[in-house]
């Protein structure tokens, strides 16, 4: 049996038919939260899915230091 196999789940089943699918709800709400908490509290480090976006304040950075 592999991980991704359906294996028949009664109780489970029936919990979700009557409560809704809360797992998977949750695991919907926190990616949701993760990525707006990654947008509000961006340090600058490098993202899980690539480098962070240049800011307006690199640049600025940049420019200051190339003038000395």
């Amino acid at each position: 049996m592999h991980a991704t196999e359906r294996v028949a789940a009664p109780i489970y089943d029936r919990l979700i038919a009557e409560r809704g699918d809360v797992v998977s709800v949750a695991a919907r709400t926190a990616e949701r939260t993760r990525r707006e908490v990654a947008e509000v509290l961006d340090f600058g480090f490098p993202h899980v899915d690539g480098p962070a976006p240049d800011t307006d304040e690199d640049d600025d950075a940049r420019a200051a230091e190339q003038e000395r």
